[in-house]
């Protein structure tokens, strides 16, 4: 998991330790979440990010959030949720949590328990309730296998209770356990589920809806060997859309389906500037020496999780063309404080560092946007808890219709004086012949670029001087000699302000990587014109001579092409 430009130029920037989140690579992976289960509500757990403008920027885009506490909805709340779409998701809960949230407005609450249902019954009188079922946490990090949850003869009985009551009986959920690494994991928490609901029905009850919960891992974790963990997302995503299918299939009523992630969304977007305190080396009883590597920050304040995995460490003042430079040792990583758990788990795994640290150096922890702050101790030792601040750097999304006033004046300063714009009609018409291949690069709530690009029969291009046709040519392109089909870069721009950081290559990557998804695309083609065909062919386009000058694209302009490379892996651009 690399770091984006604009969380590196943040951490760069920061004079003292701090975990930065970035908005954009969030709502990017809520975007893709939403792409791989459409139709799912997501509800995000608060837990993993309790920090107002995450929670504010994910309601922004249609999520609610799945609660722990009173104060936690109350935060909710605040950040500009309707509590419509908050839901009490613990169920482990007193009489009067129940009663503070139904009086704040809560009506969906979760349960696993006789004793909690019939208290929910009475504190929250006609309110929705789900049965929690419990699940074996095999293939996680994190089983959460014990706490949570009963069998499914047990969420029978609490519904049928609930019925009883005066609850609706709404639903089930399920918590496959947190960085969960396998897709086996759902599938059979959808067998349970839909043993549950076909028992459910033979009692005369149906459901109105399904909780998934939480589980999707994150991707830029290492192991406790420092080993990556690479989940299968592909597979998991795949898993859970067949037993969304299957449920649906079985259910005699509509079923609405619900998801509570939390690590998935937030954790490879926030990363801590911190220092190192010290690298010393000593030798210890049994005569071996050991070097260990101290840092302002540990297991009490930001790195809870340092018992089962290990985070990347970037040391940006030992590097080179973004390679540690330099001689290595292998050194335990340890936090700042004199509690002996405060390390990495260290037998036989060291991390390799520069020899050369000083105490002072700074030093990114990557993927640590989840938990580092809610599991952060209040000064243990004296040690301030990490102050968080947020950057909302590049993102890349669909066109909006209210775009197109930016988008036609970004196309008219950068053409005009090379005699090229062709005006919003024609660079429209043919952004909606493939909407889903066009796209906006916005920067700081503002259009600072974007890309049109259609399908088009290789060695042709579009007519500058007219729209796009709706019967100019089919649909899904035209197959080239390979069987493959021909995408056309008809356009990408970058503001002339922000040029020189790397957005369009940003642009470039998301455009090859929608591309290459689904194996639609076998080649990209474009024309480049004034001086830029040296930047294409950087980025691996090769110019196609023969086809001459490209007609009204400008003396300077070559039509050029690459191949793409189909890499069957990942369901979303890591």
């Amino acid at each position: 998991m690399t770091l984006s430009p604009a969380m590196r130029e943040a951490l760069a920037r920061a004079k003292s330790d701090r975990i930065v989140y970035d908005l954009a690579g969030i709502a990017d992976r809520y975007d893709c979440l939403v792409r791989q289960l459409p139709g799912v509500a997501i509800r995000f757990a608060m837990k993993a990010c309790p920090v107002d403008e995450v929670i504010a920027d994910l309601a922004a885009r249609g999520a609610g959030c799945d609660a722990a506490s009173p104060n936690e909805i109350l935060q909710a709340l605040g950040a500009g949720l309707p509590v419509e779409r908050i839901h009490y998701g613990n169920t482990s809960k007193s009489d009067d949590n129940i009663a503070d949230a139904y009086r704040i407005g809560v009506r969906d609450f979760a349960t696993d328990s006789l004793q909690d249902v019939t208290a929910i019954a009475e504190y929250a009188p006609g309110s929705r309730v789900f049965c929690r079922l419990v699940t074996t946490g095999e293939g996680a990090l994190w089983g959460l296998s014990r706490k949570f949850g009963c069998s499914v003869a047990d969420a029978v009985l609490v519904l049928e209770r609930a019925r009883e009551l005066g609850l609706v009986p709404a639903g089930l959920s399920v918590h496959v356990g947190s960085q969960q690494m396998r897709a086996e994991a759902w599938t059979a928490a959808f067998a349970d589920m839909g043993q549950a609901i076909a028992a459910l029905e033979q009692r005369g009850i149906g459901l109105q809806y399904v909780n998934l919960g939480g589980g999707l891992p994150a991707l830029g974790y290492l192991d406790r060997r420092g080993n990556p963990l690479d989940p299968p997302l592909d597979e998991i995503f795949a898993a859970i859309r067949v037993g969304m299918r299957r449920l649906t299939t079985m259910s005699s009523t509509p079923l609405r389906f619900l998801a509570e992630p939390g690590r998935y969304l937030v954790a490879d977007h926030g990363a801590i500037r911190a220092h190192v305190q010290r690298l010393s080396e000593r030798e210890l009883t049994d005569g071996e020496r050991q070097h260990w590597l101290y840092l302002s920050v540990g297991k009490y304040n930001g790195l809870y999780e340092m018992d089962e995995l290990q985070y990347r460490l970037v040391f940006p003042t030992h590097e080179e063309d973004g390679t540690s430079a330099g001689e290595l040792v292998p050194a335990v990583v340890a936090g700042p404080t004199c509690d002996s758990d405060d390390a990495y788990v260290h037998e036989d795994n060291f991390v390799h560092v520069p020899a050369a640290l000083a105490s002072g150096d700074p030093v990114w922890i990557v993927s640590c946007g989840a938990y580092s702050t809610s599991y952060t101790t209040q000064g243990f030792n004296g040690i301030d808890p990490l102050e968080y601040q947020w950057i909302r750097g590049p993102r890349v999304r669909p066109i909006a219709d209210d775009d197109w006033e930016s988008i036609a004046e970004l196309e008219f300063t950068t053409y005009s004086e090379l005699g090229l714009s062709e005006g919003r009609a024609a660079l429209e018409s043919r952004a909606r012949r493939s909407p889903e291949t066009s796209f906006v690069l916005e920067l700081d709530r503002k259009v600072a670029g974007y890309v049109v690009a259609l399908p088009y029969p290789s060695l042709q291009y579009p007519d500058l001087h007219r729209p796009e046709s709706e019967f100019s040519l089919t649909a899904d392109g035209t197959a080239d000699e390979c069987g493959g089909v021909n995408l056309h870069l008809h356009d990408l721009v970058v503001a002339e302000g922000v040029r020189g950081r790397g957005l369009a290559k940003l642009l470039l990557r998301r455009l090859e990587s929608i591309a290459i998804q689904g194996r639609r695309f076998a080649t990209i083609s474009l024309v480049s014109v004034g001086d830029s065909e040296g930047f294409w062919a950087a980025a691996g386009y090769r110019p196609q001579r023969e086809v001459g000058t490209p007609e009204g694209y400008g003396s300077k302009s070559v039509y050029m092409s690459k191949a793409l490379e189909v890499d069957p892996l990942a369901a979303c651009p890591r």
